[in-house]
């Protein structure tokens, strides 16, 4: 079971055991801050110079002054939104709330619903970053990716989850047969990326 593994003994995959079969889903998880979104901008990077098309978004924090004011979602194409700012920032309180953070549904599903539509192209990758409580407060994003994350789909994906147990559909991916699972450490963030570029692109090879 997932809750009887620790972070320290995962340096592949939790899922998506068997590396023979072909993989759909490159997932990313790890402690908050510990560099998720570099590491999918450097796949982004490696991946486009390479001719693979990619399409999706990644959110990033907002600082002023070194205090956190929340959340960005930013489209690969440089699209950006508000995904969460604190509710002292807000004129209006928002309807959904993480900690002392309001969620900002309608500007982050005009950024980030149009870069996950399902593609023909089996060279499209589609990059979720990250798959999360905040995102999840959107009825259609969780429906996309619920759609995605099915074995019809013709695209590779590589998306972030929460490293801890959450959500019954965040579970499902992190053990989907067709996915593996990348556990980011501080000790292991500088070199996994190189790791990751290379599973992906064997696997478009493949088609």
């Amino acid at each position: 079971m997932w809750d009887e593994v620790t972070p320290s003994r995962l340096t592949t995959s939790i899922g998506g055991m068997n590396n023979t079969k072909k993989l759909k889903y490159f997932i990313l998880t790890g402690d908050p801050g510990v560099g998720k979104t570099t590491i999918i901008k450097r796949i982004c990077e490696s991946l486009q110079g390479k001719g693979v098309k990619t399409s999706g978004f990644y959110t990033e924090e907002v600082r002023t002054n070194r205090i956190r004011e929340g959340f960005d979602v930013i489209s690969l194409n440089g699209v950006k939104g508000r995904l969460a700012r604190d509710q002292r920032l807000l004129s209006t309180p928002a309807k959904f709330k993480v900690g002392k953070y309001g969620v900002l549904i309608q500007e982050f599903e005009n950024v980030a619903l149009p870069t996950l539509q399902k593609g023909e192209d089996c060279k499209l990758c589609l990059v979720i970053d990250e798959i999360g409580k905040m995102e999840f407060f959107s009825i259609p994003f969780k429906n996309r990716v619920k759609e995605i994350f099915t074995n019809n789909l013709n695209n590779i994906v590589i998306a972030t989850i929460p490293i801890r147990k959450s959500d019954p559909l965040i579970e499902s991916i992190r053990h989907h047969n067709e996915a593996k699972v990348w556990v980011v450490t501080r000790d292991n963030r500088n070199i996994i990326y190189e790791d990751i570029v290379k599973e992906i692109f064997c696997n478009i090879l493949s088609d």
